[in-house]
């Protein structure tokens, strides 16, 4: 078996030290989709942002061990952590928007991001920003790397979203509720351009929703979080299909499908 891309053992996450993550075991292949599914406040992008060290000055793994590939990510510190971060590991926030500066342009401030990482020209970002555009289906690349952010609707800000996590080509992307904010015609393009992502690159993807629709869609395997504690883990068929857990079954009553093709 190829080395995990992703494998977290036995992980514990506290705020303020009071554990909020308790016991979580889980592991990615390479290429692989994970959905981490459940509701509000039951750990799930406290799970994810552990694994970037995006915890925040309160937050911190006090148990247990992050590996991305053979390298635990808890022991990367400063310039290791900002290097891995872009190239090795991107994000994809709830809401791409908010976390984009609103007085620039998304062509300077996507310059900005890739200039932290490599050396290269407007021009050479640019034409890498339209290829990935064309590759989602969308025609009028030069138009939006022009636009300011509240120029942009919320799921084209969400395709920026995906276009900036993925122009370094990381091997590993994060996205937290990425189509939460969405309604449900631009949830279903969101996803199936994230999907694309996996098919052209082979970027392994942890996809955090409450959603198991979105996670039945697109997922190989899915890990259900209750509470702080990963309750239900395994391949899709194993867990939508043929759940164990009542927890698990209850999500499932409320499902709603995004049809391929």
């Amino acid at each position: 078996m190829k080395q995990p891309l992703l494998k977290m053992q036995h992980v514990e996450i506290s705020y303020a030290g009071k554990p909020v993550v308790h016991d979580v075991s889980l592991q990615m292949q390479p290429g692989e989709i994970l959905g981490i599914v459940g509701e509000s406040g039951s750990g799930k992008s406290t799970l994810i942002k552990s694994a970037m060290g995006l915890l925040g000055k309160n937050g911190a793994v006090t148990k247990g061990d992050i590996f991305y590939k053979s390298l635990n990510v808890l022991d990367a510190k400063g310039e290791d952590l900002r290097k891995m971060r872009g190239p090795e590991m991107g994000m994809i926030f709830q809401n791409t928007s908010a976390s984009l500066c609103p007085i620039r342009s998304i062509e300077d401030q996507l310059l900005e991001s890739v200039l932290q990482h490599e050396k290269v020209s407007r021009e050479e970002v640019k034409t890498r920003a339209l290829e990935l555009f064309d590759k989602m289906r969308l025609k009028d690349g030069e138009r939006i790397l022009k636009s300011y952010p509240f120029e942009l609707s919320g799921g084209m800000n969400q395709r920026v979203g995906i276009m900036m996590a993925m122009i370094l080509h990381p091997d590993l992307l994060f996205a937290d509720e990425p189509t939460s904010a969405l309604d449900v015609t631009v949830q279903a393009q969101v996803i199936r351009e994230m999907v694309q992502m996996r098919e052209l690159f082979g970027t392994g993807i942890a996809i955090v929703t409450h959603n198991i629709g979105v996670v039945e869609f697109m997922a190989d395997k899915v890990a259900v979080m209750y509470q702080g504690k990963l309750v239900e883990y395994g391949p899709k068929e194993q867990v939508i299909y043929h759940p164990k857990e009542a927890y698990t079954r209850k999500l499932i009553g409320a499902v709603l499908r995004i049809r391929r093709g």
